[in-house]
C-alpha cells in the first residue's frame, strides 16, 4: 500500500519550493513514528533523469546499501554514488561509511517528461502555453508497518510506538482458580474497559477464560501495544491497578482502582 502523493506546477522553481515543504512534512511523518530517516539521494531510474531522494531507515537487515555522513548525516545511495567508505562528505568534510537500511518513501522531480507524454500544458500570464511541471512523492505505508515492527522489537515481540499502535492498551483478565473472585474480576475489567473507551483510550481486551495467564502474556508482549493493563484477584484484593509499559521490564501498580483519571494521566 502506497500513500502517492503528485503536485503540478508552472516552473522548477515553484517544483523546488514545493520538494522542500514535502521533504519536511515527510521527515515529520518518519519522526512521529519514531524512525530516524536519512535523507538520501538516490537516481531517477524510468522515472527521471533527475536525482531523486529517498528516506532511508537505518537496519541490518536493509535490501539497500548507502554512503552516509558521520557528522551531518548527508547520504547517497550507493547506485549511484562515487564515494567510498572514509571518503570526505561533499558538505561538511566528515567522514562517510556505508550502512545497509530500507527504503521506507520517495520524491521524485519528475519535471516535463509525463506533461509532454501526455501533451498536459497552461497557459501562463503572458498567454503562452506550456508544459506543466511535476512532481512525485509517496511513502510505502504497508512497508511502514514492517520497518517500525523491524526496528521496535525485543525477544518477545514488538514495541509499537504510541503514535501508531493499533490500540494504546491491552487490557487482561486473570481470572485465577478461585470461582468466588471470577465474576469481580469480569465487571472490573469490563468496567475499566467501558471507562478508558469514554475517555478516549483505545483498549485490546483480552477476557478470554480459555487461555492460561502465561499465554495471555505472552500475547501481550507479542502484539506490543504500549501499555498492558491486568486485572486479576490480587489487584482487586490490594485495590490496585497493575500497569506494564511494553518497553519496561517490570510493572508498576497504581493505588485507587477506581480513579481512572489516574490511569489515563500515567498512559498520557
Amino acid at each position: 500500500m502506497m500513500k502517492d502523493l503528485y503536485s503540478f506546477h508552472a516552473d522548477e522553481k515553484d517544483l523546488f519550493d514545493y520538494y522542500e515543504k514535502v521533504k519536511e512534512a515527510y521527515m515529520k511523518i518518519f519522526e512521529r513514528c519514531h524512525l530516524r530517516a536519512i535523507y538520501t539521494v538516490a537516481g531517477g531510474g524510468a522515472f527521471t533523469i533527475s536525482n531523486t531522494h529517498e528516506f532511508q531507515i537505518l537496519s541490518d537487515v536493509g535490501e539497500d546499501t548507502i554512503l552516509i555522513c558521520s557528522q551531518c548525516e548527508y547520504a547517497e545511495n550507493s547506485e549511484i554514488t562515487k564515494l567510498k567508505e572514509k571518503d570526505e562528505c561533499p558538505k561538511c568534510g566528515g567522514g562517510m561509511f556505508e550502512a545497509k537500511a530500507i527504503e521506507a518513501g520517495n520524491i521524485f522531480p519528475l519535471g516535463t517528461k509525463y506533461s509532454e507524454a501526455m501533451d498536459l500544458k497552461f497557459v501562463d500570464e503572458k498567454g503562452e502555453k506550456k508544459y506543466v511541471v511535476m512532481g512525485s512523492y509517496g511513502i510505502g505505508v504497508s512497508r511502514l508497518m514492517a520497518v517500525i515492527a523491524e526496528i521496535h522489537n525485543d525477544e518477545k515481540g514488538i514495541i509499537w510506538p504510541e503514535n501508531v499502535a493499533p490500540f494504546n492498551a491491552h487490557l487482561i483478565t486473570l481470572f485465577g482458580k478461585d470461582n468466588d473472585f471470577q465474576e469481580d474480576v469480569k465487571k472490573k475489567a469490563e468496567k475499566l474497559y467501558e471507562d478508558l473507551n469514554k475517555n478516549g483510550i483505545e483498549v485490546l481486551f483480552d477476557d478470554r477464560k480459555d487461555k492460561s495467564p502465561g499465554e495471555k502474556l505472552a500475547d501481550a508482549d507479542l502484539i506490543g501495544c504500549p501499555y498492558r493493563l491486568i486485572v486479576s484477584p490480587n489487584t482487586i484484593s490490594a485495590a490496585l491497578c497493575e500497569v506494564k509499559k511494553r518497553a519496561n521490564k517490570k510493572p508498576e501498580k497504581l493505588s485507587d482502582f477506581q480513579n481512572v483519571e489516574q490511569l489515563i494521566k500515567y498512559m498520557k
